[in-house]
């Protein structure tokens, strides 16, 4: 029995009830500061590491005075940070954060940058289960919740305001004298380190993080309300608009593919046999804008070009698109990936859903030929002059072998898991390259479709990828690496472009002169005035030198339509 007014006795011991050690603040911050730099940090380390030159005991001890600094450094901006209410709560989101940007960095030699983060804040439920796997948790499981679970056992002072601010500057004091003697030291190693390895500080956690969302903000900040006009002064003549055959424009934007693995650019592998015959043009020297969609699309269709871009400018003023629709053309964009980054926002958007054919769509995603059937119904509508876009699945990864349906698997072994990092090369290669397969066989069938109504309709086939990929090159896997140290893999992108007789006689294109030009440097700065040029645009932002069709179509003028074929 209890006695009256007494408590029941525990059935287990109060020791297990018993919260941890008591720590100020201060401590409580230079302990997390700790766990992020000596374990969410080692590419960086290594980076370093390699990086200074200095023979091996000085290089040692110049590694070893940074830590020091870094240290206390990151310590006094989480004491700035955790106060009573805040400590536990935000030390979780750092530890957390830092221990997924540290797991994408180390398994997939990506950086974290506003390109990275901005791709995070714009993808969606899909992309974001391709990435999750097994070795994504168990990475977590060591590096994410053992100092989280620490975060909330042990216990921390709440001193008072005056004694609180007392330990502050303390802190700070010892941050202010210990710092710059620590780095003054070793400065000139440390000068040389950050000239020749700017990439180390997107690998540093989590400043790389803080760096990427205060970038992002930036540019949202910077992006007007009202968007900015585009070629104002644009009209189309009369003749371009005349009684004759409707012209139809098919642009197809991919997704990752990367000109290294086209066998129309010379690859060893026939991945593109599926548009051989086709009397394709394919751009053999073809640089993309960005490494990642967030960036590359929009300047795909901007008029500001790779050297003047920014995502900001491109979001705050029309793009191609807008100035095609205002001059008559009827655009229509058909979406199967996972968004067009506020560049359709003004034009007809047919997003795929799942609903469509069982055979082409799962309940995750559709295949990129649910974008052929899309094509023939756009085919059917006899609207006198159209621009159809089309932007596809194509080799989106890490979990390439979900693109592409089992007829296509041409090459195996294949890596079949989004953990492609652990999966043979070789297999990985062969399972990157089925993607290409089932590309080039979707855009054949989308060809062919277009051929079959060459006596009603005048056609131009313009297929471009948006960025390219890395498959282990130098320990790289993926994509997004800043436009200024990614490897060639990741900018150098396949172009084509196929014409009907009667888009050929119309636009009075010599297929033999642009083939001649196919192998002069391009990018995805041509393809704002290439569609200008085709819809015989006539507006002061045309650059008749970026069409890519200008010279072919020069080379013929004045000779006889039937000559221009």
């Amino acid at each position: 029995m209890v006695a009256a007014g007494s408590r029941p006795a525990s059935p287990l011991p109060k020791s297990v009830f018993r919260r941890g050690p008591l720590v100020s603040q201060t401590a409580f911050a230079l302990g997390v500061s700790l766990w992020l730099l000596a374990v969410d940090n080692a590419v960086f380390w290594r980076g370093a590491w390699a990086g200074l030159q200095s023979g091996p005991l000085r290089s040692a001890a110049a590694v070893m005075a940074l830590a020091i600094a870094g240290w206390l450094f990151f310590g006094l901006l989480l004491r700035l940070l955790f106060w009573r209410w805040t400590a536990r709560p935000l030390a979780t989101a750092v530890l957390l954060s830092a221990a997924l940007a540290a797991y994408f960095i180390d398994a997939f030699g990506v950086v974290i940058d506003r390109g990275a983060i901005r791709n995070v804040l714009q993808t969606d439920w899909q992309e974001t289960a391709d990435l999750l796997s097994l070795r994504l948790l168990r990475d977590l499981s060591w590096r994410g919740l053992p100092p989280v679970a620490l975060v909330w056992w042990v216990r921390i002072e709440r001193p008072g305001w005056r004694q609180s601010g007392i330990g502050l500057a303390r802190h700070a004091l010892v941050t202010a004298l210990l710092v710059p003697a620590a780095l003054g030291v070793f400065f000139a190693d440390y000068a040389s380190l950050a000239r020749n390895h700017r990439e180390l500080r997107h690998v540093l956690t989590p400043t790389n993080i803080v760096n990427g969302v205060a970038g992002v903000w930036k540019e949202r900040q910077a992006t007007p309300r009202a968007l900015a006009k585009v070629a104002e002064d644009a009209s189309r003549p009369a003749s371009a608009i005349g009684a004759r055959k409707p012209l139809m424009v098919v642009l197809v934007v991919g997704e990752t593919a990367r000109a290294a693995s086209f066998s129309l650019g010379g690859y060893d592998r026939p991945t593109n046999a599926a548009l051989a015959g086709k009397k394709v043009v394919y751009f053999a020297n073809t640089t993309a804008c960005g490494t990642d969609t967030a960036s590359s699309l929009p300047c795909l269709f901007s008029d500001l070009g790779a050297t003047r871009f920014t995502v900001a400018g491109a979001f705050g003023r029309q793009n191609v698109l807008d100035v095609l629709a205002r001059t008559g053309v009827a655009v229509r964009w058909l979406e199967n990936n996972s968004g067009c980054k506020g560049v359709c926002d003004a034009v007809e958007t047919r997003i795929l859903s799942t609903a469509a054919d069982a055979g082409v769509c799962s309940a995750e995603e559709c295949l990129d030929s649910v974008l052929v059937d899309g094509l023939r119904q756009a085919l059917a509508d006899n609207t006198p002059e159209r621009l159809l876009v089309l932007h596809m699945k194509g080799s989106h990864g890490p979990a390439y072998y979900k693109r592409v349906p089992a007829t296509a698997r041409r090459y195996t072994p294949t890596c079949d898991t989004n953990q492609i990092q652990g999966c043979d090369m070789q297999a990985l290669r062969n399972t990157y390259d089925n993607t290409i397969v089932y590309t080039s066989e979707v855009l054949a069938q989308m060809i062919d479709e277009l051929a079959a109504r060459s006596a009603s309709t005048d056609s131009v086939f313009i297929y471009v990828s948006d960025h390219g990929e890395s498959l282990g090159e130098s320990g790289l896997f993926l994509h997004g690496m800043p436009r200024w140290m990614a490897p060639r893999e990741q900018t150098q992108i396949p172009m084509l472009v196929w014409l009907s007789d009667g888009a050929a006689a119309r636009l009075r294109v010599s297929r033999t002169a642009l083939q001649a030009t196919a192998g002069t440097p391009s990018s995805h700065d041509n393809i704002f005035h290439t569609l200008l040029g085709l819809y015989e645009v006539r507006t002061t932002a045309y650059k008749a030198e970026l069409d890519l069709l200008d010279h072919a179509r020069t080379a013929r003028r004045g000779m006889p339509l039937a000559a221009s074929r």
